[in-house]
């Protein structure tokens, strides 16, 4: 819920992709972010965005991070803000292959 005030260059859409899974812990395949200002301008384009295994973040994002992290058994929103920027992909067997490939 954005105000028509708020600048959209101020906001990030944070994606994570995940394998559910019945059987087995469910895994993280990747995240990436994309700025809202940039996301509105595209429209109903297509995009490509690469998944990495972890965001990476400034000195100012560790720091909001790490003053977010202290409110976590308070405040729900900065718990799973805290989680959801602070989950990383776990190596895989096929990760190994391909480094040991190259």
């Amino acid at each position: 819920f954005l105000s028509n005030q708020s600048d959209p260059e101020w906001y990030e859409l944070h994606l994570s992709v995940k394998d559910y899974c019945f059987g087995r812990t469910d895994r993280l395949v990747g995240v990436t972010v994309l700025s809202l200002s940039r996301a509105l301008n595209l429209g109903a384009t297509p995009i490509r965005l690469p998944l990495g295994r972890r965001l990476h973040f400034t000195e100012t994002g560790w720091t909001v991070l790490r003053v977010l992290s202290q409110r976590v058994n308070t405040d729900d929103v900065a718990r799973e803000f805290v989680r959801a920027k602070s989950e990383y992909r776990a190596p895989t067997e096929n990760d190994n292959i391909v480094s040991v490939a190259q």
